[in-house]
């Protein structure tokens, strides 16, 4: 019997992105093409006799990690208590885009069904992950590059030739997703311009990317703003371009990755 687990959890960027409409219930209809990258958390989940533990940084309160969240949904669908404790390592940043929330999610549906034997298919495990959160599903398909529909549920791999390294450049100020979602609600706007009325460093690094680079764009809600190249060292010469010091925030040098998590038993 497994009795513990580790997930490598990746992040996405979306190089694509558009808001086709909002449903009666709420949700927004979206059309994105997602690319999982190297850069990702660790999930680490062992079973329990009786009780649950989550130990993460302080991100947010225990109740309201997606984490717990997933853990929660699995069991109401499943009808039973699955007792575990949950160590997470973040590298992810968070509140940046990056959907690190959404794959720490994911890897909680698929390594607990792992770890329980509860046998749940690739769609039993999309259905669950819809109700945690629209990217979730996503993560749960393990396809490194996806058109994604729908409110995130309907999920196919796309044949797209993206780039070799991605510059990540991610601001020190956070955007909540849905309060993203309630501002495009109020004034119609675009995500970008949102976000570049948000943090100014937005348009500076939008404007840079879209002058050195064919593939550039913000990732979801933002504040991560991606370009594209050919090579490690033209992606640092970029970043050196634009000067590390001028942007309150970090940067990243990513690669594409062809799935969205890697499960590994101990």
């Amino acid at each position: 019997m497994i009795t513990k687990l580790e997930i490598k959890a990746y992040a996405k960027i979306n190089l694509s992105f558009e808001i086709l409409g909002k449903l009666s219930n709420g949700y927004h209809r979206i059309r994105s093409v997602f690319q999982a990258i190297d850069l990702y958390d660790i999930v680490s989940i062992s079973r329990e006799e009786k009780e649950f533990c989550l130990i993460s940084p302080e991100i947010c309160p225990t109740k309201e990690n997606l984490v717990t969240r997933a853990k929660k949904a699995l069991e109401a669908f499943t009808k039973k208590d699955l007792p575990c404790k949950i160590h997470l390592t973040k590298n992810i940043p968070i509140s940046a885009g990056l959907g690190g929330g959404s794959s720490n999610a994911a890897a909680t549906l698929i390594g607990l069904n792992k770890l329980y034997g509860l046998n749940l298919s690739l769609n039993e495990l999309i259905k669950i992950g819809t109700k945690v959160g629209a990217d979730v599903p996503f993560f749960i398909s393990n396809i490194g590059t996806a058109l994604v529909e729908g409110i995130g549920e309907k999920i196919k791999p796309e044949k797209k030739k993206h780039s070799k390294f991605y510059i990540l450049a991610v601001p020190y100020k956070r955007i909540n997703t849905s309060e993203m979602y309630s501002l495009f609600d109020k004034k119609g706007k675009t995500f970008l311009d949102l976000a570049k009325e948000i943090c100014s460093d937005v348009g500076k690094l939008y404007s840079y990317f879209s002058s050195i680079s064919n593939e550039f764009g913000m990732s979801g809600s933002g504040p991560t703003v991606f370009a594209g190249f050919t090579s490690y060292n033209k992606a640092l010469k970029a970043i050196e371009g634009f000067g590390a010091k001028r942007l309150k925030g970090d940067f990243f040098i990513c690669s594409p990755c062809s799935k969205t998590y890697d499960l590994v038993f101990s």
